[in-house]
């Protein structure tokens, strides 16, 4: 992707950077004691993680001493980086990815989290607990299969020394190891694509996240060589959100060392708040770049809960500290590691958390600095999160084209297969494919209630496990829905009955799902994406495309999709892609069954012998059988039953 021309680059624009002086490298904002803006760091991508000589790539997660806008704190984190380093796959076939993952904490740390800011329910978790999980690839989900050629060996191999997948309910606890090995090519060549790999220890993969423990996982193929495409100026932009100005969040004094005993961030909560975006671990860095250059941005979206719609605005002064109102339009060559069928030409990058987007910009042909603004909910006005230089001294462009539609569109995925839908072989497409297969509702209110009084202060402090017990609570009401919820189910409660799953398919299949969402919620499924139908969306692509994670809200109705699971059975989970309401039980289970598997179909049969479906309810869990008929009422409220809800 000419990355040696892009690294001239870089460093062309590292002279250029000096050259502007300290008064032009002011960031956005001031400093309250002295009125004085402070000098913004000089962008930079990740660095990219070298395999060793056993050919795999070493992750190591543990307490991170990192500097953020001129402060220290210690961070859980990897390799000991604000974000991750960035695992880069060139193009290829049968490739297979190592990586080696320790657990640097020594002993467990238990705090609590809770649902409803709080509010809710508590539980109680290791927040030194963690895993590893491959985002947006499609490759086995339990273990990686068997190859007698390439046994696990050493600490951290599963069972009968294989190689974990992409396997999320497997716990390294501290001090341990565990050995992934991702066969991406397994089912194909596996599409090109910007991906992440993060934490997924659910109970603790907000705190783990929002801490910076993500980097980008790139999977190289023939987009990239495309004109105007492969000599762009590639930046990898890692967007993750510590709250370094949290109240409970604690800086590192100077020349304190960081350890497990002072971690700087330990409250839940703090995810629910208002923090800064950073990108590759920098508060608002300066890129400078020459005129006319098209770069390529590869985003990932590793913030929670927020969404933000990120826009391209010229500045009024060298600090972004007042800009134009119109911004300028970019254009989106892909989403969430898959090739757009069509660019997407818009002047805003509009995401949610978990997503990704390949952003083609062209600079304007004359100098002048951009400030990149992210809006969110509680940030209308916006924040600039990146200043974007454009000088004739960074150099000469490497490329002054946009690829074009044709070329792009050439590479997507198809929208359309022959497949099999209801044991038949047919044309699969959102358009022939009517019958809703299976519902998803993402936080289902329970008819009638009253919303929580948010209103005092909480505190989420540590915890002893043993104080928080995970158990079924036989006096909670059966017609009332949980919160946070699926479908009006909750993860841990499925697994405390005894469940094996809660959504099945069968490997092969197509299917059509509506989902839904009584607020506003990022839907993700693991190992497999699916073919996005046309919505009301105003804020992204509405023609079919493939995703992994989808902004879902009641004001634009459902969504439908097109779920496809190929080649590969096993287990591997859906959930809200707000990372803290994952945690608090926002989640389910699905599996990929053999069309004649009835074990792993049939949770039991009737009393004609019929298959009761897996994610189907127990003879005696009246809240799930509640559960069901809110579900396929929503949303509307489901019929009175007496005999179920009482009077």
């Amino acid at each position: 992707m000419g990355r040696d021309a892009s690294h001239a680059l870089m460093r062309a624009g590292s002279i250029a950077a000096v050259a502007l002086g300290a008064a032009a490298c002011a960031g956005a904002g001031g400093d309250e004691e002295t009125g004085a803006t402070p000098v913004s760091p000089m962008y930079e991508d990740p660095p990219e993680l070298k395999p060793g000589e056993d050919g795999a790539y070493e992750l190591r997660y543990g307490p991170s001493a990192v500097e953020i806008g001129g402060r220290r704190f210690c961070l859980r984190a990897y390799n000991g980086m604000t974000s991750g380093p960035t695992i880069r796959v060139p193009k290829g076939e049968d490739r297979r990815i190592h990586v080696n993952l320790r657990n640097d904490f020594t002993r467990s740390d238990f705090r609590e989290i809770a649902s409803m800011m709080g509010h809710g329910s508590r539980s109680c978790h290791d927040f030194n607990l963690t895993n590893l999980h491959a985002h947006g690839l499609h490759v086995q989900p339990n273990f990686a299969t068997d190859d007698p050629a390439d046994p696990c060996e050493g600490d951290g191999c599963a069972p009968d020394a294989r190689y974990f997948g992409d396997h999320v309910l497997h716990h390294v606890g501290p001090g341990e190891s565990a050995r992934y090995r991702w066969d991406i090519d397994e089912d194909g060549i596996h599409h090109e694509g910007t991906n992440w790999y993060h934490p997924h220890i659910h109970g603790s993969t907000a705190i783990q996240v929002m801490d910076g423990a993500a980097g980008a996982l790139l999977i190289e193929g023939e987009l990239d060589e495309l004109p105007g495409i492969a000599k762009a100026r590639e930046r990898v932009m890692v967007m993750t959100q510590v709250p370094i100005d949290h109240e409970n969040t604690v800086p590192l004094k100077e020349g304190e060392d960081c350890t497990e005993d002072n971690l700087s961030v330990l409250d839940f909560l703090a995810v629910e708040t208002l923090r800064a975006t950073l990108i590759n671990g920098k508060l608002r860095p300066r890129i400078v770049t020459p005129p006319g250059q098209v770069e390529r941005w590869r985003m990932v979206y590793a913030g929670s809960p927020d969404e933000m719609g990120m826009k391209l605005h010229v500045a009024k002064d060298a600090a972004c500290s007042d800009f134009d109102k119109e911004p300028i339009e970019t254009t989106q060559i892909a989403r969430d590691g898959l090739t757009l069928p069509q660019l997407y030409r818009s002047d805003t990058v509009w995401v949610s958390p978990g997503y990704r987007a390949d952003v083609m910009v062209k600079m304007p042909e004359q100098e002048q600095t951009l400030c990149l603004v992210g809006r969110r909910p509680n940030d209308l006005l916006g924040s600039v999160i990146a200043i974007v230089d454009v000088s004739r001294s960074a150099g000469e462009p490497t490329e002054v084209n946009l690829p074009s539609e044709a070329d792009v569109a050439a590479l997507a995925p198809p929208t359309s297969w022959t497949g099999m839908v209801d044991g038949q072989m047919t044309e699969v497409s959102c358009d022939s494919v009517e019958t809703v297969h299976q519902k998803v509702v993402l936080l289902v209110p329970t008819p009638g209630s009253q919303p929580p009084d948010l209103s005092s202060d909480v505190a989420l402090m540590s915890c002893d496990p043993e104080d928080h017990p995970h158990q079924i609570d036989p006096d909670a009401p059966v017609c009332l829905c949980p919160d946070p919820n699926i479908s009006c189910r909750k993860f841990d409660d499925r697994r405390l009955r005894g469940y094996r799953s809660d959504r099945i398919m069968t490997v092969g299949s197509a299917e059509r799902w509506e989902i839904r969402a009584f607020d506003g919620h990022p839907f993700h499924i693991h190992i497999n994406p699916f073919l996005v139908c046309p919505n009301k969306s105003n804020k992204e692509p509405n023609f079919p495309h493939w995703r992994d994670t989808m902004w879902v809200q009641v004001e634009d109705g459902p969504r439908d999709v097109i779920m496809n699971p190929r080649k590969f059975t096993g287990q591997f989970v859906l959930h809200c892609h707000k990372l803290n309401h994952e945690d608090e039980g926002m989640m389910e289970l699905v599996e990929i069954c053999e069309p004649d598997d009835r074990e792993c179909l049939c949770l039991g049969t009737d009393e004609d012998g019929a298959c009761i479906p897996q994610g189907g309810c127990l003879p005696d869990d009246l809240q799930c059988q509640f559960a069901k008929r809110a579900t396929d009422a929503y949303p509307a409220p489901p019929k009175p039953d007496l005999e179920l809800c009482g009077p």
